[in-house]
Parts: structure tokens; C-alpha cells; sequence
């Protein structure tokens, strides 16, 4: 493995078409002896529709061979296949697909390469940012997968980039090669018979229109500069709006504005204080350390990009979480950190939101406890509305808790929690978690709703306790 410990040096796009990664070479590469055959790539996510018509990857000088790349969707269908001849020694490689395809604004695609024998680019904790206004990429986009051929690479080490790119032309969509149609023979035309109507077969909604990568974070075009001012906040409607901060914002004042941002730590009130804040259109970028993004009392988050840290978001006390994304914990090397993407509290409105908890399980007991918690362990869990969100597949033994669990202190006054509208990815399992989709949700507790809730091939999911 190559390891870098920066980000790419700014350069325009390539003219073939608009890349994420510019022309530059990445900075500070250091050899690494990983000589193992691996599928190395990128997860990115399209904000305007366009055509994607080839791909790159950065080649150091010791990676033998030539190399073949793959586009594919969001699950794993392959879109495209690139061949890369005539590489040179080392550098930028780029290959036309063989064929192009038609990229929709919202969704997340991979494109990547097959390394046979190992030695590729890389960056741990990356936290640089897409140079394309088209196309959009996050912390812990890097994705890779071991094996002795080509397969969809769905594993992820340390918000690690390994510098594969697309090439991609926005607003232009591939014209289809016209079939002829022949000229029919006429025939008499029969009198036809009557048919019963058939009764309509209702079709599942859709599993979309949650928080993405596509619809979260700091809008395209917003230019950022370095926050100058304190870390922790004591002025009542203080507002940091397109700033780069760079260390963990402790709010102490009611009213506290935060939009367009990007903050590389976390930022929080005490559930005991009277500090209260708005964050919207912003990214929170815990990095590969213990943390929770974005907690604990008295706040909403809107349109909010979570990763890193052990959990993305607490909400203990009176919050609001809407229309978000939370994934990308990290990987706890000690083995130690129960990691989750939302633990809720008291308060809580879970609304509109992609929630995954992705990190790797580390022995002795590190790992992904669910996509959403909450046990009753320190107070009640009540008053809670969880409405509109996907839980993606492999978050844990279960994807989500319902506040009821068994032995804890608290969970015999659980109450008023409202499982409405939300989608589970059945995944790997097929059931969401290892276990199941949901635990700990008792029907019979005053004022608990279960609803139209359901896996994302539709079919229903039941509450569970």
C-alpha cells in the first residue's frame, strides 16, 4: 500500500471531461510492501446528470502489470468495464469505458480497479474534497476488496482514499445506436375479445428521497474559509456560516448558527447547559478517533454529512435529526469502542435520514452495535419520533433498537416511541442487522406507534421485541 498523509495539490479538471481528483500528482506518497491482489476504488455520488465515459487511477512506479476497471452501481451491477493499455511507469492511467453510461443526479455509484498484485495509492483519514462541482466524494469514500479477480469492492480501512477517479461529462447523455424497424406485413385485424380488468397489483415505494451524499454537506460552489474565531461558544446567536473549522465547537450559548460549513472534530452542547444551535448544509468530520459527531441536547441538524468517530450523532435530550447522513465510523484498532450512527434520548425527531453504522468489527469487542440505539441505560428512552429514514444493511447484530431493551435500568418507563414510514436495506443478512431489523420495541408501552414500516424490496417489517 502507498501511503499518503495529504491531500491532492489543486489542479484544474482534465479536458476529456470533469474528474474528481484534478491532474496533479497526490502529495507525499510513501512505498508500502502490500503485494496481495485487491479491488481498489472510489463511492461517489452525482449531482447533475451526465455521461460517464472513462476513468483514472494514480499508478506508483512499483505496480506491475497492466490493469482493468469497473464501473458499478451503488449494490454492485457492473456498468462498464475499462482496459488500460499503453500505461507508463507511473502516474495518472486513463481508459475509455466500453461503453458510456448515463449517470443520474442523486445516486451513488463506485468505479475502481483491479490491482493483481498489489501496490496501489493510498491516503488514510482523507479529507480532501471533489474537484468537480458534478460529482462529490466524502470521508471514507475509499473502498477496496481481496481476491484473485475482479469483484465490487465494498470494504473501507481508515477514511482512506485510494485514488481512482471517473471521467465524467456533465448534461450530456449517450445516444443509443438506432435498430431498424422493419415494415410490418399487414394483417387482418381480429375483433378482439373481452378481457376481465385485471385487479392492479400495488408497487412498494420506493426506497429514496433520504439524506445522501448528493444532498447533504456544503453546497457546490460554496467557497470556504479557515474559522478565526473560539472553539467554544459563549455569545448568544453566534453564527459561522462557510467556514473550515478545525477543532471541536463546545456551544454555551442559546441560538448558535451553523451552515455551510465544514467542521474537522465535533460539535455539541451539555444536556445539563443552556446552549442550543441550528447546523445545516455542513459536513462533520470526526476523523479516526473516539467522538460523537454531533450531540448532545437542544439542537437540529439538517441536511448534515456525519462521518468518523465511534457515533455520528447523540441525541439525548431534545433534538432534531432531518433529511441527513451519518456513516463512516471508524475502525477502533483497541478493540473497545461500541460504535452506532444515532443513539436516542429523550426529545428526539429522527426524520428523513440515511443511517448506517459501517465500522469494521475489531477483536476483542469493537464494532457496530446498531444503526440507531437506545438501551434505557442513564434515563428513560420516551417521546421519541423515528419517521421517513433508511437503515443500511450490516449496522450491527440489529439495525435499530426501540428503547425497551431487557435488564437496563430505565427501560421499564420506555414510552411514546413513533416507528413511522422508515425503509430497512436487507442487505447482506437479507434482515438488515446480523439478527434482524429491529429489537427491543415493545407495542404494548404507552403511546408507541408502529407504522408502515418496511424493507426496501417492500415488504413489511414487523416490531420486534
Amino acid at each position: 500500500m502507498i501511503v499518503s498523509t495529504g491531500p491532492w495539490a489543486t489542479s484544474p479538471a482534465a479536458a476529456a471531461g470533469s474528474t474528481m481528483m484534478g491532474s496533479s500528482a497526490p502529495t507525499r506518497l510513501v512505498p508500502h510492501s502490500d503485494v496481495n491482489g485487491v479491488e481498489v476504488g472510489t463511492r461517489f455520488s452525482v449531482r447533475a446528470d451526465g455521461t460517464a465515459t472513462g476513468m483514472r487511477f494514480w499508478k506508483i512506479s512499483t505496480a506491475p502489470g497492466t490493469h482493468n476497471g469497473t464501473l458499478w452501481t451503488a449494490q454492485g451491477k457492473k456498468l462498464a468495464g475499462a482496459t488500460f493499455t499503453s500505461e507508463t511507469e507511473s502516474g495518472w492511467q486513463t481508459a475509455d469505458f466500453d461503453r458510456k453510461v448515463a449517470l443520474t443526479s442523486g445516486e451513488t455509484y463506485v468505479v475502481s480497479y483491479y490491482a493483481a498484485e498489489g501496490r496501489y495509492a493510498a491516503t488514510y483519514d482523507f479529507t480532501g474534497k471533489s474537484q468537480s462541482p458534478d460529482l462529490r466524494i466524502a470521508a471514507g469514500s475509499g473502498v477496496y476488496k481481496y481476491g484473485s479477480t475482479t469483484q465490487f469492492p465494498t470494504d473501507s480501512y481508515r477514511n482512506s482514499s485510494y485514488w481512482v477517479d471517473l471521467v465524467f461529462s456533465p448534461g450530456v447523455a449517450p445516444a443509443p445506436t438506432p435498430t431498424p424497424t422493419p415494415t410490418p406485413t399487414p394483417t387482418p385485424t381480429p375483433t378482439p375479445t373481452p378481457t376481465p380488468t385485471p385487479t392492479p397489483t400495488p408497487t412498494p415505494p420506493p426506497a429514496t428521497g433520504f439524506g445522501s451524499a448528493a444532498t447533504t454537506g456544503v453546497p457546490a460552489g460554496t467557497v470556504l474559509s479557515d474559522y478565526a474565531g473560539p472553539c467554544r461558544i459563549t455569545a448568544a446567536g453566534t453564527v459561522i456560516d462557510a467556514k473550515r473549522v478545525s477543532c471541536t465547537l463546545q456551544i454555551d450559548a442559546p441560538g448558535v448558527v451553523i451552515t455551510r460549513s465544514v467542521i474537522n472534530g465535533t460539535v455539541g452542547t451539555s444536556d445539563s447547559g443552556t446552549g442550543s444551535f441550528a447546523i445545516s448544509d455542513s459536513e462533520v468530520v470526526i476523523g479516526a478517533q473516539m467522538g460523537t459527531g454531533i450531540g448532545d441536547a437542544r439542537f437540529t441538524a439538517t441536511r448534515v454529512e456525519v462521518t468518523g468517530g465511534n457515533r455520528s450523532v447523540n441525541c439525548y435530550l431534545d433534538c432534531a435529526l432531518v433529511d441527513s447522513y451519518v456513516h463512516g465510523q471508524f475502525r477502533d484498532a483497541t478493540g473497545v469502542a461500541h460504535e452506532s450512527g444515532v443513539r436516542m434520548g429523550s426529545g428526539s425527531v429522527i426524520r428523513g435520514n440515511t443511517i448506517a453504522c459501517d465500522a469494521p468489527d475489531v477483536a476483542p469487542d469493537a464494532g457496530c452495535s446498531a444503526a440507531l440505539t437506545g438501551y434505557g441505560d442513564f434515563a428513560v428512552v420516551k417521546n421519541n419520533t423515528i419517521d421517513r429514514n433508511l437503515f443500511i444493511g450490516g449496522s450491527g447484530g440489529y439495525c435499530s433498537y426501540g428503547g425497551s431493551t431487557p435488564d437496563k435500568p430505565f427501560s421499564g418507563g420506555t414510552r411514546d416511541i413513533r416507528f413511522t414510514n422508515n425503509v430497512w436495506q436487507r442487505g447482506d443478512s437479507g434482515k438488515c442487522g446480523f439478527y434482524g431489523p429491529i429489537t427491543s420495541f415493545d407495542s404494548s408501552a404507552p403511546g408507541n406507534v408502529w407504522t408502515n414500516n418496511s424493507y426496501d424490496d417492500g415488504t413489511l417489517v414487523q416490531a420486534a421485541n
